[in-house]
């Protein structure tokens, strides 16, 4: 039962640590007009990576070069110590769901106590990785998720920059689904 315990733990803390950050979208996908999805922008329902990047971002290429590279930095940052957390913790669950050897009738006292030694010799090692590790993860996350958000914010308003260089002058009426439901638009 206690492994069972400690493989559901480990399974749902992994599950935690890969979770995937989805970014809210800046404006509606119509054409001409760029949006911003996870961590990614997209024009006209076309990805912007780096092969296409300096033909679509042009005079903004370098920002958004160093925005896409800080917004991965952050989110490599932010996973890995959420893993290393994962197995911090996966280990501390397994030291503290451990079942010592007993002394049966099947064993001796000195086959116990030999057993045992080897057991404190393995948990003294998984203790050691698990300090390590939250050690390592406390740096990775700190530095990860302000690097995230901050990165995130800059490739959001990248998406407005564009936006608002390439508006049509020209002004519209029309009527029909919007952001919030059906209803008129004045688009200027």
């Amino acid at each position: 039962m206690k492994k069972m315990l400690l493989v559901v733990l480990f399974a749902f803390a992994t599950v935690c640590a890969s979770a995937q950050y989805k970014g809210d979208v800046v404006v509606d996908s119509l054409g001409g007009i760029m949006v911003k999805k996870g961590g990614t922008l997209v024009l006209d329902g076309v990805k912007i990576l780096s092969n296409n990047a300096p033909e679509v971002m042009a005079e903004d290429y370098d920002r958004w070069r160093k925005a896409d590279l800080g917004y991965k930095i952050g989110k490599g940052l932010t996973i890995t110590g959420s893993a290393l957390l994962a197995t911090s913790a996966g280990c501390i669950t397994y030291i503290l769901c451990y079942d010592p050897p007993t002394v049966s009738e099947d064993k001796s006292l000195w086959e116990a106590l030999d057993e045992l030694d080897k057991d404190y010799y393995v948990q003294d090692k998984l203790a050691c990785i698990a300090t390590i590790a939250s050690y390592a993860a406390i740096p990775c996350i700190l530095a990860g998720v302000p690097t995230l958000c901050v990165y995130n914010s800059r490739l959001k308003q990248l998406a407005t920059d564009y936006n608002e260089g390439h508006r049509s002058q020209d002004i519209s009426l029309s009527f029909g689904g919007q952001n919030n439901g059906i209803g008129f638009a004045l688009n200027f």
